[in-house]
């Protein structure tokens, strides 16, 4: 699959200096829509629950795939729909403005645990309608206690041990629990042939001979699902033309069956498809892609024209985001320890190279940097490739746009991630395509699998587990002598936890594939019609599993520490030492300062640098040798979204000097106040580690004040740290340009800063929506001066 932008033979027009004039505001009638979201209360969407497991109780289908496919053109046919005053692009998530879906046959079970304290927690409360919550309680929870994805991915030994781990998720978390998600559907497919071409593809599939009874179920419930997508649509139409609004009626008159003429019947049908997507499985790392390259042919087609009003088209583009923003994720209490600030990792990437190595940055672009800057929302989450081909006035609107704050676009360095991915995933041909999923994970689009989200692995813990066999409490399970017996033994850990995880995991792949297909989702992605096979099965040209390490910068300062004190110094013995991590330091007091004190990665020091690289690689290696069950390999990412918050929680004192309890480093982070010696020393430790053992992406997060990146100069400067981190290496970095005094303001009138985004483990989130303690952490991570 080649982007339609760079196969159009036309003669691509620059960018003009007044793209950097950042003189457009949004319109009245646009920031009007803001306001009206703003307004809305985020409520749980039990639509979808309720009208699954109505369907079924009476269905007596037995193909999983027609099952599926059924259920959801059930629960559209028969979805509260509604059009909202002004909204140019229309289509709710949920019966409410703002709603949480609950998958309720995949982890939806495990969320209604909050039933009865949605509205009244702490932490991004939720409005239930009383008579839903009725019905969750009475008829749907009791039926899906036995029946849900979890039930059915392990006999009954096997599942209660793996709801104890998952409870607590102190080794390692299995988002893939939650369904199919994490992956880059083909929208450039969808927009060039509407779905009456993705129609004649499903049946020159069924034409084919010799289909299994499996096979031929497949692509009826791929007919199905499209139908269903039409028919939803079907009654937007019919009750936009009983409300008097014939711009949408001519819209929805043309798309989805047809190829959108225009941006705004593309954009139109990429959030139905969008939408869709969402309920059929979980609302998580659904991700657009290269939107500036992909829409390109609409938009020099509307110019050719003279009909294109690029002030019209950020207008339009800034409703779109609030579509995207109206998506927030159904989490129970638990949940949102793990995962805070409302993910959802609808990522949109921008700029990079073409299939000629040349920069692809193109007015499109602009227009969209344009709306990052000036109307700043939860949603998408956007990303910037760069390279050494790009544009300079690219970058310079790029690190202009960072400048002002909200912590986007994330940056990524395709001079690193093109030849990461090209050792793992086999289209040579198409890397330079890459786009990111949710968070940071590169991938490829509309012809890939990777579930990059599979999994997030507490390394750190693996420390903690050695430590504990070598304490003075109790007779040693195992002789140390060498800090390359510390290596082998944590080697050894990690190698068992992974086959536990690899288990695990496995049970709930099968469960997907056997039980909640995805007819819908696959036919966003190349290879399964043609296989006549689900996503869930293998069909995508490309699989994958991504497997994310947390604590990458503890467990490297900490074999520093042991390096350094036990075998150079003999200062301590290593038994000494893992007895007083076991104690919590309660007997060492002296010790503990002398830990904390040492050195830490993110200051450029080669000792702890050369072990976060050694144990960045192990990592990899050990996941490296494990396939999924659809035939793809794992591959290793080194993010944690906001679980090194919760495991962290859940994890032992460490050699590092970090008592119990105290959260885990985030991503590829130094630790929080550990990056004593400026921002060039911490991107030096940083661009040390290999970027070839971290093809799943990488989240590196980095703080600067406000005053000191302000203006031209500032960026200028932000330009050359930034540069100087991607030419040594670097694979990714995101920049939160702050004040925190705006912060500390922020935690004690959080109504005067509704709209304060900060950027956290690879996603955008609104600073109020945070938890006090993610709040806190936010404030005190290392703040530097450029």
């Amino acid at each position: 699959m080649h982007s339609q932008g760079q196969n159009l033979e036309v003669e691509k027009t620059q960018a003009s200096p007044r793209a950097c004039a950042n003189s457009w505001t949004p319109s009245a009638a646009v920031l009007k829509l803001r306001a009206d979201h703003e307004a809305s209360r985020p409520a749980l969407g039990a639509e979808r629950a309720i009208h699954y497991t109505e369907f079924y109780k009476s269905c007596h289908e037995v193909s999983a795939p027609l099952r599926k496919a059924k259920a959801l053109a059930d629960h559209l046919s028969r979805r509260s729909i509604q059009i909202c005053d002004g909204e140019t692009i229309i289509g709710h998530h949920t019966e409410h403005r703002i709603g949480a879906i609950c998958h309720v046959e995949l982890a939806g079970v495990a969320m209604l645990a909050d039933i009865f304290r949605f509205e009244t927690r702490q932490t991004n409360p939720l409005y239930v309608n009383p008579t839903a919550k009725r019905k969750l309680a009475i008829s749907v929870l009791p039926y899906w206690l036995t029946r849900n994805l979890a039930v059915k991915a392990f006999p009954f030994r096997k599942r209660m041990s793996y709801l104890r781990d998952q409870s607590v998720a102190a080794r390692f978390v299995i988002n893939e629990a939650g369904g199919v998600a994490h992956f880059l559907p083909n929208f450039e497919d969808v927009i060039t042939q509407g779905t009456d071409g993705l129609r004649r593809r499903v049946q020159a599939s069924l034409q084919q001979p010799g289909l299994s009874q499996r096979e031929q179920d497949q692509l009826e419930a791929n007919f199905i699902s499209l139908g269903a997508l039409e028919e939803f649509s079907d009654r937007y139409r019919e009750l936009a033309a009983s409300m008097g609004r014939r711009d949408i009626v001519e819209v929805l008159t043309n798309v989805p069956r047809r190829p959108p003429s225009n941006l705004r019947e593309a954009l139109q049908l990429i959030w139905f498809v969008q939408m869709i997507i969402q309920i059929e499985s979980i609302d998580q790392g659904i991700s657009l892609g290269r939107m500036d390259q992909y829409l390109y042919p609409l938009y020099l087609k509307e110019q050719a024209g003279g009909e294109f009003d690029p002030d019209g088209f950020r207008d339009l583009f800034c409703a779109f985001c609030l579509k995207l923003s109206e998506v927030i994720p159904l989490f129970s209490e638990r949940l949102t320890e793990m995962f805070e600030g409302l993910p959802t990792g609808q990522a949109v990437t921008i700029g990079g190279i073409d299939a000629a190595d040349k920069d692809a940055s193109n007015e499109l672009t602009f227009l969209l940097l344009d709306v990052i800057d000036q109307f700043k929302t939860r949603q998408p989450n956007w990303h910037a490739r760069w390279s050494d081909q790009s544009d300079e006035t690219y970058v310079a609107r790029v690190f202009e746009v960072i400048g002002h704050g909200g912590g986007s676009p994330a940056l990524y360095n395709d001079d690193v991630i093109i030849p990461s991915l090209g050792k793992r995933l086999d289209a040579p041909d198409e890397l330079w395509n890459y786009a990111t999923v949710g968070c940071v994970e590169p991938a490829l689009p509309g012809i890939s699998y990777t579930s990059s989200d599979a999994a997030i692995f507490n390394f750190a813990r693996i420390l903690e587990t050695v430590l504990k066999q070598i304490s003075e409490e109790g007779s040693p399970k195992i002789q140390i002598q060498t800090m390359p017996d510390v290596l082998e033994a944590l080697e050894v850990e990690l190698r068992a936890e992974v086959l536990s995880l690899k288990e695990y995991l496995e049970g709930i792949e099968y469960s997907n594939r056997d039980n909640h297909p995805v007819p819908f989702s696959s036919m966003m992605v190349e290879g399964c019609v043609e296989s006549a096979t689900d996503l869930t099965a293998g069909g995508a040209r490309i699989n994958a599993s991504g497997i994310q390490a947390v604590g990458i910068a503890d467990i490297a300062n900490s074999l520093a520490a042991i390096d350094k004190l036990v075998f150079e110094r003999g200062e301590i013995s290593l038994a000494h030492l893992a007895t007083a991590c076991g104690q919590n330091f309660a007997n060492d007091a002296d010790l503990q300062a002398k830990l904390s004190s040492m050195d830490k990665f993110g200051n450029d020091k080669s000792r702890v640098d050369h072990f976060a690289g050694a144990m960045t690689k192990l990592f990899d290696t050990v996941i490296s040798e494990h396939v999924n069950s659809r035939g793809g390999r794992w591959m290793s990412g080194l993010y944690s979204m906001t679980c090194h918050r919760s495991m962290g929680a859940n994890t032992g004192a460490l050699p590092s000097g970090r008592r119990a309890g105290e959260a885990l480093a985030d991503g590829i982070s130094p630790t929080d106040g550990s990056d004593c010696l400026g921002p060039t020393a911490s991107l030096n430790s940083v661009a040390s580690l290999d970027p070839n053992h971290s093809p799943n992406g990488v989240n590196l997060n980095i703080k600067f004040d406000a005053r000191t990146v302000k203006g031209p100069k500032g960026a200028r400067l932000l330009t050359s740290l930034v540069e100087g981190y991607f030419d040594q290496g670097g694979m990714q970095v995101q920049i939160n340009v702050l004040d925190p005094r705006v912060l500390l303001d922020a935690q004690q009138a959080p109504e005067k800063h509704r709209n304060l985004l900060v950027r956290i483990s690879g996603y955008s989130a609104y600073f109020v929506d945070l938890s006090p303690a993610m709040q806190d952490e936010v404030i005190a991570r290392t703040l530097q001066a450029a």
